[in-house]
């Protein structure tokens, strides 16, 4: 049996990295792997249990009601409520792995976020059954901005990745980084092997449409000190001081107060100030999907990554992007259909930014370099995910 750790995917109805992946990876395990059964972390249970309905829906990426206007945040008391929400009945059958667990049987855990479920799986490490984790990305261990008390928290997550039979890590940036912090912490080193992602989108590729007279320009990624929203509005405020006419669309969740409300504050000042610079919180996956064609072309000034799963959703549509050429963004980002620039300084995007808003045969350039380039499939995925899953 390969139980699979979907909690990442289905608890709030977020169209962030890790949920949309997690989601991607259920519907492989439902087409390509065999005797799979999901899986969810319950914090006020302290077990893992079967999906709720709710849960289920969300995995399989169905609308549910939001019970609340705003737009869930990404954070650890959205996170609690709606695995609150999860006790009402019926109550989900429990799955005591470290009773049940098997030599025979595997452990996915699609992400590893840091509640009590890491000391849960600390006492599960020695149980039997192969024990295989997805390494997405070392930035809490590496933000200045993490407080102390949940690097710690983080800090036992790496010595649990230390046990695993196996570790995924999304990109070989990821990879470098893992065994930097592991070699710091002078842990065990296991067995790590690199899977990029594909394009998570259900959809088939769309055929190429030239990037619209309109000049938009797309970000997407959660509202977050690393991510750098603050240099590129920056870069945008250059821009339209120029009289340089574009709009700008923000699209990405809420992180902690302490992180997205600078990056709010700033938006409502450039609203207030009348620049057309749009930030939306929440959308689907159609939505999403329309924003990148409405889109002249990406920017992706992100300081860290796992991996940059907007790029290559960028060169899924045909879109140009504007990234950094560092560690994963430069892994990803590397040959045609992309310009790097240092996105610490805003006048480097700023740049790159004209280039393409004042010259409509480089921006078409960009956008077919982008769509020519190839792309992986979950063919591919499935297919390496399968030899990592097999003992």
């Amino acid at each position: 049996m390969i139980y699979l750790d979907v909690t990442g995917g289905c608890t709030l109805p977020l169209q962030s990295g890790i949920p949309r992946t997690t989601r991607a990876i259920a519907r492989l395990a439902r087409f390509r792997l065999r005797d799979v059964m999901p899986i969810r972390w319950q914090p006020f249970r302290g077990a893992y249990t079967r999906l709720s309905p709710r849960a289920t829906a969300l995995l399989n990426n169905h609308p549910i009601n939001v019970p609340s206007r705003r737009p869930p945040r990404d954070t650890t008391g959205p996170l609690l409520m709606a695995a609150l929400r999860d006790l009402i009945p019926p109550w989900q059958k429990a799955e005591p792995l470290h009773r049940t667990l098997g030599s025979a049987d595997t452990l996915v855990l699609t992400s590893l976020f840091p509640d009590n479920r890491i000391g849960y799986l600390e006492k599960l490490a020695s149980a039997p059954g192969r024990k295989v984790a997805i390494f997405h990305d070392a930035i809490p261990l590496r933000d200045p901005n993490v407080p102390p008390w949940e690097r710690k928290h983080h800090i036992r997550a790496l010595k649990l990745l230390a046990k695993m039979y196996l570790v995924i890590a999304v990109s070989g940036a990821a990879r470098s980084d893992l065994l930097l912090l592991m070699a710091e912490h002078a842990l065990t080193i296991p067995k790590i092997t690199i899977v990029p992602w594909p394009v998570p989108f259900e959809t088939p590729r769309p055929a190429f449409v030239a990037p619209p007279p309109e000049k938009d320009v797309l970000y997407v990624s959660r509202l977050k000190q690393v991510k750098n929203h603050a240099t590129l509005l920056a870069a945008c405020e250059m821009l339209w001081r120029e009289d340089l006419v574009f709009s700008l669309t923000l699209i990405g969740c809420e992180d902690e107060a302490r992180e997205s409300a600078p990056i709010r504050h700033e938006i409502r000042r450039l609203q207030r100030c009348g620049r057309a610079v749009e930030w939306r919180a929440q959308v689907s996956e159609d939505e999403l999907h329309n924003a990148y064609r409405r889109a002249s072309f990406t920017v992706f000034p992100s300081r860290r990554e796992g991996f940059g799963l907007p790029i290559v959703e960028s060169f899924w549509h045909g879109r140009g992007v504007i990234c950094s050429g560092d560690e994963a963004m430069g892994e990803v980002s590397r040959g045609p259909g992309a310009i790097r620039v240092d996105v610490t300084r805003p006048e480097e995007i700023a740049t790159a930014m004209r280039g393409l808003l004042t010259d409509d045969a480089a921006c078409m350039a960009l956008a077919q370099a982008a769509y020519a380039r190839p792309q992986r499939t979950w063919d591919d995925y499935a297919t390496e995910l399968e030899h990592c899953l097999t003992p």
